[in-house]
């Protein structure tokens, strides 16, 4: 223990305390913080639009599995459940997200059209699963669709994800 009094410290330091800290949280909540919360929100619908073509793309290896009689119906079924999961999860995920700018929200909305478009397909393919076996041709053709919907989808998002942090890095 030291013998030393107790020092408070002085107005003038605590008020230079007070000025840097809330510089800080100002400079937080310029335009910058703007695009840099759009390029973060446009990686987050990017990581979304994964999930959802990862679920339509499990969707149609086991139907197409299925169909050629290499997956039993249980595993298939219990496979594109967990798909029909994650389709839903994705489309929650980009409709919950906020973004500033109208451009890029625009995108995060044609990405969650796409995400929305490919949990029809999905369900489809579960239901098509638990009919007596019949021709795949059309639930394979709804999730080619929903698949290249979620591609073109992916791709504006990217561009978009590319200017915000484009714009972010710009003084």
């Amino acid at each position: 223990m030291t013998n030393r009094p107790h020092r408070q410290p002085s107005r003038p330091s605590v008020a230079l305390a007070l000025v840097l800290a809330l510089t800080g949280v100002l400079a937080g909540c310029g335009p910058a913080a703007t695009r840099a919360d759009d390029a973060g929100a446009l990686g987050s619908v990017s990581d979304h639009l994964d999930d959802a073509s990862s679920a339509v793309a499990t969707a149609e290896l086991a139907v197409r599995a299925r169909a050629a009689g290499r997956l039993q119906a249980v595993t298939a079924d219990a496979t594109v459940g967990d798909a029909v999961e994650t389709a839903t999860g994705a489309v929650h995920g980009i409709g919950t997200l906020v973004i500033a700018a109208e451009d890029a929200d625009e995108v995060r909305g044609e990405a969650l059209d796409a995400a929305s478009a490919a949990v029809g397909p999905v369900i489809a393919a579960r239901t098509w699963l638990g009919k007596p076996p019949s021709s795949a041709d059309e639930v394979l053709s709804a999730l080619d669709a929903a698949a290249s919907g979620l591609d073109d989808a992916s791709g504006a998002v990217e561009q978009a994800e590319t200017k915000a942090q484009a714009e972010r890095t710009a003084p």
